[in-house]
């Protein structure tokens, strides 16, 4: 499953390094993007095994973003530290994780995905 293609959208330039590292040190591919746009311009650009954003982005939402992703074949997780706040019949159709959250809970929803993704 390893050197899978990841895309995180994350607008906290601490937060959105910190994933990239811990995804990277785990053995994916993994690109950044900090906006809705930068991100549909790196779908537009490349294949994503899984799209994993953040709910609330600077120009958009997580969710119509995850929603492209899915069109274009990719898997997506949304993380938000306002999972209470989520439109429950949208969360249904993707992995959610609360922020904050530890790697190794990273690790598992990207795994889950991605070995969701495999079975298909």
């Amino acid at each position: 499953m390893r050197g899978k293609r990841i895309l995180v959208v994350e607008d906290d330039p601490d937060l959105g390094e910190l994933l990239l590292h811990v995804l990277r040190s785990a053995g994916y591919s993994v690109d950044l993007a900090r906006t809705v746009s930068q991100a549909e311009r790196r779908l537009s650009e490349h294949g994503y095994e899984l799209v994993v954003t953040d709910w609330r982005l600077p120009d958009g939402d997580g969710m119509t973003l995850a929603d492209k992703a899915v069109r274009k074949g990719s898997r997506t997780a949304l993380l938000t530290g306002y999972v209470l706040q989520m439109p429950g019949e949208k969360t249904r159709r993707y992995e959610v994780g609360m922020k904050p959250m530890l790697p190794s809970e990273l690790i598992a929803a990207v795994e889950r995905c991605i070995e969701v993704a495999g079975a298909n």
